[in-house]
């Protein structure tokens, strides 16, 4: 029996024939490495008999896609949280790499569950999709947590950033710095995605409170060659720009900007470390806002304390990190002074988002130590 919780037998619904989608789709990672073949002896963050003799807990993170720095510093970042105390001594963390599709996931969770696995940590291909692996799962007396791109299903837990409570910082920056009456511009990110939809909406909100005009709306994609000509398109129709939302990063309104011969205005902007880089450098009025790296390894501090027996609210949402060259400015929320070699690094890759945990988690983790995480 494992400590706090104990574990059903699998459901007979769970065919083994699913183990083959698992190998076809995804494949078990190491500590140091993530492998879309599978390998049944794929050696695992940490050995299976922990602390005076007892049974580690057996947690997979399930990631539906690899294609970005972002997700990649997310799988590093929860492996080295494993290889620290308090989670050195008492979990196995296995990372399971899938081909970005719904289908091939939910075919892993279910082999996982074969596999007999005490929790599954998911980043989700799908809102909906996956519900049903995922309540077999549950059936089998699994603990699951989704982050990042969560689920919505009972007994399902989720962690995320708080991205209402990061667009209405932002927004109420701005007014700050902008003042009553200004113009500014707008950046939609995906046109039609939840987050999206949900950023624009807190925005708005504060932008009407504040009796700010919103001249243009622009769609950045969340991607620095799109936002810069999406952001070149709006100057070339706007005369009179007196700040800036945006949701990509602050060198792509900087080269927007420079490029059209404008003057900087007040911006905001996701965290990038050529972004900080960029923003450091011209001395940017600029807060940017950071959906941090390790969500994973928050969803793997609920799955233990679910399984230590500890009460666990069924949504945990992150606050997100601010970052400024001027702290002095006063609207509500704290941030973090823009530092050299430590909230970002000159030799380290441009998509690197630092801190890769929240100031408030433990264990804490240094920049050296999740540098290599490029696959």
């Amino acid at each position: 029996m494992k400590k706090g919780f104990m574990k059903k037998a699998a459901g007979a619904a769970v065919s083994l024939a699913l183990m083959g989608a698992l190998v076809a789709g995804c494949g078990n990672g190491s500590s140091s490495s993530e492998s879309n073949s599978g390998d049944a002896s794929a050696e695992s963050v940490s050995s299976s008999s922990g602390e005076n003799g007892g049974e580690k807990y057996k947690i997979a993170l399930s990631n539906s896609y690899m294609g970005n720095d972002w997700r990649q510093l997310m799988i590093k970042t929860a492996q080295i949280v494993a290889e620290k105390d308090p989670y050195a001594e008492k979990v196995q963390l296995d990372i399971v790499n899938c081909e970005n599709t719904a289908e091939a996931q939910s075919a892993s969770i279910d082999a996982l569950v074969e596999e007999g696995y005490d929790a599954i940590l998911i980043e989700a291909a799908s809102p909906t999709a996956l519900i049903p692996s995922i309540q077999r799962a549950q059936e089998a007396g699994i603990v699951i947590v989704t982050f990042d791109n969560t689920v919505e299903a009972d007994g399902v837990y989720r962690v995320s950033t708080d991205l209402a409570d990061l667009s209405t910082a932002w927004a109420e920056w701005l007014a700050a710095q902008c003042g009553e009456g200004a113009n500014v511009i707008v950046d939609t990110g995906i046109a039609g995605s939840t987050s999206g939809n949900t950023m624009y909406e807190a925005a708005m909100a504060v932008f009407e409170e504040h009796n700010i005009n919103v001249v243009s709306e622009f769609a950045s994609e969340y991607a620095d060659g799109v936002g810069q000509e999406q952001i070149a398109s709006v100057l070339a129709a706007n005369d009179q720009v007196d700040g800036v939302y945006s949701l990509c990063y602050a060198n792509t309104v900087y080269n927007a900007f420079t490029d059209a011969g404008r003057e900087l205005v007040p911006t905001t902007s996701f965290n990038s470390n050529i972004g900080q880089i960029t923003a450091y450098d011209n001395q940017m009025d600029v807060l940017i806002g950071q959906n941090t790296p390790g969500l994973g390894a928050e969803a793997l501090k609920i799955a233990v304390d679910v399984l230590d027996g500890k009460e666990v609210p069924q949504e945990t949402m992150i606050q997100a990190a601010l970052f400024t060259n001027d702290t002095s400015v006063e609207f509500g929320y704290e941030t973090t002074q823009i530092e050299e070699d430590t909230t970002f690094f000159r030799d380290l890759p441009d998509a690197f988002d630092y801190p890769v945990v929240p100031a408030d988690f433990e264990p804490q983790v240094e920049a050296g130590e999740v540098s290599d995480y490029q696959q």
